[in-house]
C-alpha cells in the first residue's frame, strides 16, 4: 500500500509547451498550458512532509525552462519550509536551448542534476532539432568554463537512440568524451520506430564495440567511465542475479508525477497534457490515475495505486515478455534489463501486453553483453589482455540463418587491443 509519507521523488510538469518539435518525441500533442502556483505548492508540500530524509524534485515539460520564474518560486518556497535534516535534491530535464546565463547561474547555484537531451554530432542532432547543434555545443563549453564544479558533478547528457541516428552513435559518444561530459546515457526511442529492422542489431553491435574501445581508452587516461552503461565499481552487486520481475520501479508508489492541471500519475510518460495516448495504453492507465493533488480522495487513490499497476498488465512479470529477438525468460540479462513498459503500447496494432519492441531489446542485448566484459576498475585494465569481440547472439542468428553475417561482424570488429 502506498502512502504520502513514503514519497521520495516528485516530477512536476511545469508546462505542456515546448520550443522544439522533435519528430520522435512521445509528446505528440503539445499545448500552451502551464502549471499554476496553487497546483505546484501542494505538490511541494507533499514531499516536504514525507518521511524520507532525502527527496528529489524534478522539473519537467514540455520544456521546463519556459517557466523559469515558476521554478525559482518553487525553490524559494522549499528553502523556506524545508525542515532541519531534510535534503531536497533538484533535477531538470531540458533540451538545453534556453539555458542562458541567468538559467545557468540558477541551475548551478542550486546544484540541479541537469539532464540535457542532446543527440550528439550534427548529423544526429539535426534529426532532433535542425540548427540546434551549434547552440548546444557552445553551451557545453560555457558550462564547463564558467561553472566547472557544476559541470563535473551535475551535468548529464542523454541521447535518444533510433534507427535514423544509429550510425552516428559512436561518433556522438566520442564527441561527448571530447567535451569531457561526465555522464552520458543512451535511451532507445520510447515510441514506435518505423525504420528499425531486425538486422539493424548488427550495426548496433559495431557501434557498441567502438564505444567499448573509446571507453577503455578514456578509462586508461582519466580513470573515469562517462558512458553510463559501462560505469560500475568493484563492489557492485551481481547484476545477473534475479532481484525482481517488474519492468520498472513505477509501481512502488514512492515516486509520483503531477501534470499541469494537478492530475497525479505514477510517471510523466502517463501525462495527457502533451500527448494523445494509443487506445491500448489509455485503457490500462485510466484506472491508475490518482486524481488531482488537491482532491479529497487523493490519499485513497494513492493507496490503491500499486494494485492498479498490477492490474494494468504491462508493468510486471518481465519474464513473460518477449520481442522479435527472444523471450525474456531465456535472456541472461533478465534481472538487469530495463525497458519502458509504455513502449509496449506504441507497437502498432499491438494488443499483447507481453510484447516489447525490438529496438530497446536489441540495445539491451548488445550493451549489457559488452558491459559484462568491461573492467570495474582501472587496475583491471592490465588483466584484460586481448580477447575477441563476444559473439553476437550466435544461437539466435544461426536460427535465423544469420551465422555468416555474425562472422562478418566479428571479423570486421577484430580482436580487442590492449589499451
Amino acid at each position: 500500500m502506498s502512502s504520502p509519507s513514503r514519497i521520495r521523488s516528485l516530477e512536476v510538469i511545469l508546462t505542456a509547451a515546448c520550443n522544439m518539435r522533435c519528430g520522435y518525441c512521445y509528446q505528440n500533442a503539445k499545448q500552451a498550458r502551464r502549471m499554476e502556483w496553487d497546483t505546484l505548492r501542494p505538490a511541494l508540500d507533499l514531499v516536504l512532509r514525507s518521511d524520507p530524509r532525502e527527496v528529489q524534485v524534478r522539473f519537467m515539460g514540455g520544456e521546463p525552462l519556459l517557466e523559469l520564474p515558476l521554478m525559482r518560486r518553487a525553490v524559494e518556497y522549499v528553502g523556506e519550509r524545508r525542515r532541519a535534516g531534510k535534503r531536497v535534491v533538484y533535477a531538470i530535464s531540458t533540451n538545453g536551448t534556453l539555458v542562458d546565463e541567468e538559467a545557468a547561474q540558477f541551475l548551478a547555484a542550486h546544484e540541479f542534476e541537469t539532464q540535457l537531451s542532446f543527440d550528439g554530432v550534427p548529423e544526429a542532432q539535426n534529426l532532433r532539432g535542425r540548427d540546434t547543434y551549434p547552440k548546444l555545443d557552445a553551451l557545453l563549453d560555457r558550462l564547463r568554463g564558467d561553472f566547472p564544479r557544476f559541470y563535473e558533478t551535475c551535468v548529464h547528457v542523454a541521447l535518444t537512440l533510433h534507427s535514423g541516428n544509429l550510425r552516428y552513435l559512436a561518433d556522438s559518444v566520442a564527441y561527448f568524451l571530447g567535451k569531457r561530459v561526465p555522464r552520458i546515457s543512451v535511451g532507445p526511442l520510447l515510441t514506435h520506430d518505423a525504420g528499425w529492422r531486425l538486422e539493424d542489431i548488427y550495426e548496433l553491435e559495431r557501434q557498441i564495440v567502438r564505444i567499448f574501445d573509446l571507453s577503455i581508452e578514456h578509462l586508461s587516461r582519466t580513470g573515469r567511465v562517462p558512458f553510463e552503461m559501462f560505469a560500475k565499481s568493484p563492489s557492485e552487486p551481481d547484476r545477473h542475479k534475479p532481484v525482481g520481475r517488474s519492468m520498472c520501479g513505477v509501481s512502488s508508489g514512492e515516486g509520483i508525477a503531477i501534470d499541469v492541471d494537478g492530475q497525479v500519475t505514477g510517471c510523466v510518460t502517463f501525462a495527457e497534457s502533451y500527448q494523445k495516448l494509443p487506445d491500448f495504453l489509455a485503457s490500462r492507465l485510466e484506472p491508475m490515475k490518482m486524481g488531482r493533488i488537491r482532491n479529497l480522495d487523493f490519499r485513497r487513490r494513492l493507496a490503491l495505486y500499486p494494485e492498479a499497476t498490477r492490474a494494468a498488465g504491462i508493468f510486471h512479470h518481465k519474464e513473460e515478455k518477449y520481442s522479435s529477438y527472444r523471450r525474456c525468460a531465456d535472456c541472461e540479462h533478465l534481472a538487469e534489463c530495463s525497458i519502458c513498459p509504455i513502449s509496449i503500447g506504441h507497437v502498432p496494432g499491438n494488443s499483447d501486453p507481453r510484447r516489447v519492441p525490438g529496438l530497446p531489446c536489441a540495445y539491451n542485448l548488445v550493451a549489457f553483453r559488452h558491459r559484462s566484459l568491461f573492467p570495474a576498475h582501472p587496475r583491471l585494465l592490465g588483466l584484460m589482455g586481448e580477447r575477441p569481440v563476444p559473439p553476437l547472439l550466435l544461437g539466435l542468428l544461426s536460427a535465423r540463418g544469420g551465422g555468416g553475417r555474425a562472422r562478418a561482424v566479428r571479423a570486421g570488429a577484430g580482436a580487442r587491443r590492449r589499451p
